[in-house]
């Protein structure tokens, strides 16, 4: 091929992905909430925001916001605090259940390397609860302030410095909300009040005999140092400063939530509805859009951000405070769960009984009101556990269930006839499918395949339950959790939504409802780039057509069978190996027998 044709049709090609792009099969999309936002940092002319599942950045500049979750590197959801030091060009992200994500940044301050760093999550030792409250550098190194006390890392050495763990009285574990520094004194807010030691290099600051109770008004929850005194706060209470072995009130509150925080020279406080510059003459930032202040900053304009769990990121250096936050992508798919009551073929409605009336099936005729229940007894369902979480109707008209142990399903026909019935209970790996699993949700895929969630993770299986095509946990993709809730199909985009403990994501699957002709054919990437590693997925497709992939000269690369209206190439010959870059054509046969064209594909190398 000539390097002007080449061209033209990598052009195309390109032209045509600005308009058709598409979450490329396998590929995952989250749904995570960015209103409820809890911290804010400031990374040279750029904001990172942590929400409650959620990380983004803000750039002020050109107010692009982006998205940062397991999809594009992080290694967890639930970012509890997160910190940057400025001269290792450091964000430091504290998840809660005590993982850590090093994430360097480049000099845009745009993630250039994230290093996962488990040891807190991982370690034998610690207490189950193992939560990051605040992550503070003090010089080079960082201070975690834990469930179980304070732990002291050396990031660029990727070490422990040390651990104060059983600082409170006669040795006891405490639970360290945040910590503060003077000039030479290290300062806690603990579940035991505020503990303060020294920073000299001979003190062992391990032993609790070295750590001092100083007792203050009222239970203090955050610290901060500002202009060489220590600052204690205090929901409910208000603010103080210890100055010359007293506590001085500086600001009174009877606010129910209250963060302190030093910006630019500046003491703020984050109220319940308020934020506060704690100065000689305290001046005060109220607005609709401050609804839940968490924390506080400034920018070197004097400009407030403010991290609000219910509006998200709120500015107001465009005179009036606004919300910065990325859209929440709500799916309303998945709002109200569809899998309690179905509907069979023959009009008969199958009802999941919850445990609190037994459990079980109840089959109701709405014509007569004729009704049978479905329980564990033999010839009475014959069900693996009462406890039944899902239910659904597959393009069979079979009707799968979802229990505590395991998964089946009924042949509808003569259920109400009053004779003996039984689940079907399919065999997997010489046992009963998901035996020992709770599962919670189902969903069927428009060519019939089944999606199982359990609280261990994802499967995929074939239509009759009897052979694994797909499995996911939160350890080798981007779920945010093993514990799944409910799961959705969409069979028109072939999206499967699943809602999980740590919140929503959708997966691309390889299926979706076909097509009745083949005139609208969509394959995306196109072109795929060098840096993909993924799937290219072929839309659009009638129920069964024969995909084949060919060079130009005609030499057949791959071949498979359409899902319902998806089919997909892994890039991959039948030896196994990558297809080199070019330009490939993408046949299909229809059912019929018909030939058609539907697409150039190109490959970058």
């Amino acid at each position: 091929m000539s390097k002007a044709l080449l061209l033209g049709v990598l052009g195309s090609l390109l032209m045509h992905s600005l308009w058709a792009q598409e979450i490329p099969v396998g590929g995952w999309q989250t749904h995570f909430n960015y209103q409820s936002a809890h911290s804010v940092v400031r990374a040279g002319e750029r904001l990172y925001v942590a929400t409650h599942n959620g990380l983004f950045s803000y750039l002020p500049a050109d107010g692009t916001t982006t998205q940062y979750s397991k999809i594009n590197g992080l290694s967890d959801v639930g970012v509890s605090s997160l910190a940057y030091h400025e001269a290792s060009t450091l964000l430091l992200l504290a998840y809660r259940n005590g993982n850590l994500d090093l994430m360097y940044l480049d000099a845009q301050t745009e993630p250039e390397q994230i290093v996962n760093w488990p040891l807190i999550r991982d370690a034998a030792d610690l207490p189950l609860s193992r939560r990051i409250r605040q992550v503070v550098f003090h010089e080079e190194l960082a201070y975690l302030s834990t469930d179980f006390g304070i732990v002291v890392l050396d990031p660029a050495r990727r070490e422990v410095r040390e651990t104060y763990r059983y600082i409170g009285a006669a040795g006891a574990e405490v639970t360290v909300y945040g910590v503060a520094f003077t000039q030479d004194s290290l300062f806690a807010a603990t579940s035991q009040g505020t503990l303060g030691t020294s920073l000299s290099e001979s003190v062992n600051r391990q032993y609790f005999g070295n750590w001092v109770l100083i007792p203050a008004p009222f239970p203090v929850s955050t610290l901060a140092a500002y202009q060489g005194y220590l600052y204690a706060g205090g929901a409910g209470q208000g603010v103080v400063r210890r100055q010359s072995g007293t506590w001085q009130t500086i600001y009174s509150t009877p606010s129910t939530y209250l963060d302190l925080n030093t910006s630019q020279g500046q003491l703020i406080a984050s109220l319940a509805n308020e934020v506060v510059l704690l100065g000689t003459s305290p001046t005060v930032f109220r607005d609709a859009l401050l609804a839940a202040p968490q924390q506080s900053i400034l920018d070197p304009l004097g400009y407030l951000w403010v991290a609000d769990r219910q509006n998200g990121l709120v500015g107001n250096a465009q005179g009036t405070f606004r919300a910065y936050s990325p859209p929440t992508q709500a799916d309303t798919a998945i709002a109200v769960r569809t899998d309690s009551v179905v509907t069979d073929r023959n009009g008969l409605r199958w009802a999941r009984q919850p445990d609190y009336l037994g459990g079980g099936i109840r089959v109701t005729d709405p014509a007569t009101g004729q009704q049978r229940y479905l329980s564990t007894g033999a010839g009475s369902g014959g069900l693996p556990s009462s406890t039944v979480s899902s239910l659904v109707l597959d393009k069979d008209g079979l009707i799968w269930f979802a229990t505590d142990r395991g998964v089946g399903y009924f042949v509808p026909e003569g259920v109400l006839s009053g004779g003996r019935i039984d689940a079907l209970l399919p065999i997997f790996g010489q046992r009963r499918l998901l035996a020992n699993e709770r599962a919670t949700a189902l969903a069927v895929e428009p060519g019939n395949r089944k999606w199982i969630a359990t609280q261990s993770g994802l499967y995929l299986f074939n239509a009759d339950g009897t052979e694994l095509v797909r499995q996911f946990t939160a350890q080798d993709s981007p779920l945010p959790s093993n514990s799944i809730r409910a799961l959705r199909f969409d069979e028109a985009s072939g999206l499967l939504y699943v809602d999980t403990s740590h919140g929503l994501v959708s997966y691309r699957s390889d299926a979706s409802t076909p097509e009745s002709t083949l005139s609208s054919v969509l394959v995306f990437p196109n072109p795929v780039r060098p840096e993909y590693d993924g799937v290219v997925g072929i839309k659009g497709l009638v129920d069964n057509t024969t995909v084949k992939i060919t060079d130009l000269a005609g030499r057949l690369v791959y071949e498979t069978r359409s899902q319902g209206g998806t089919a997909s190439w892994s890039l991959h010959d039948y030896t196994g190996r990558r297809a080199r870059g070019g330009i490939y054509l993408v046949l299909l046969v229809a059912p019929d027998g018909s030939e058609s064209l539907a697409s150039k594909l190109a490959i970058i190398e």
